[in-house]
């Protein structure tokens, strides 16, 4: 069986505070001088799935993030097959 390849990429919402984000782009702009207009952390997620094809493959992909690896209550995802 095939396997896939996918990146999951996860940010908090735009309506959510990100406090070590704000940390980090404070002390680029404050402390490095560098023109830092936003900054935003967020984690990237890789996987490898076997499955019959491309779609069943992504249908796994999302389900993991919609069961487990989000909190859709303060986070957004996007997945990209690698």
């Amino acid at each position: 069986m095939p396997i896939f390849k996918f990146a999951v990429d996860v940010q908090y919402r735009s309506n959510i505070r990100d406090p070590r984000g704000e940390t980090i782009e404070r002390v680029l702009r404050e402390e490095k001088n560098l023109p830092v207009k936003r900054l935003r952390l967020g984690k990237s997620i890789h996987l490898e799935v076997e499955a019959e094809d491309r779609e069943k493959a992504y249908e796994i992909v999302k389900k993991a993030c919609d069961e487990l690896l989000v909190n859709p209550v303060v986070e957004e995802y996007e997945v990209r097959e690698l």
